[in-house]
């Protein structure tokens, strides 16, 4: 009977090492997305102004950052296993003549669209005079916008 039970175990090791190392799960996994460490990044590309963010989770409040031209904000996590983990982040630039504008808007969502938009690890969102686009950080000519300046996020 032990070795009928081993025999069991060591089938389901070598299924679970087979599904990890299979090919279509290279760059990620879309079985277990929570074992990845996932890596998101604010940037600053306004014309010559600073940018202020703002970013948090429902556990983790990440604090107000001023973000110069050219510069980011980034920071690592992994998933929570009931798949809710949600970052979101409300970023405001100072125009030349004293107004603010900004945006709220969501950044990292328990998603596989987002998840393969951002390569199964690094999420890049890049601030610019015209809205709010991502990419992934290795592919930086494939943008998509997202979100237009006073966009806000639906809670």
């Amino acid at each position: 009977m032990g070795q009928v039970k081993s025999g069991y175990l060591l089938v389901l090791v070598l299924v679970f090492v087979l599904v990890l190392a299979s090919p279509t799960l290279s760059n990620g996994s879309s079985i277990f997305p929570g074992f990845i460490k996932w890596h998101v990044y604010v940037m600053n590309e306004l014309s010559n102004e600073s940018l202020l963010v703002h970013c948090q989770s429902k556990d983790d409040d990440l604090g107000s950052h001023e973000v110069f031209e050219g510069g980011n904000l980034t920071w690592s996590f992994r998933t929570d296993f009931s798949h809710s983990t949600l970052f979101w982040c409300h970023v405001k630039k100072k125009n030349n003549n004293g107004c603010d504008s900004g945006a709220s808007f969501d950044v990292f969502w328990y998603d596989e669209r987002l998840f393969e938009k951002c390569h199964w690890k690094n999420c890049l969102w890049r601030v610019r005079d015209d809205g709010i686009y991502l990419t992934t950080l290795y592919e930086t000519q494939t943008l998509e916008f997202y979100y237009h300046w006073g966009a806000t996020r639906h809670a």
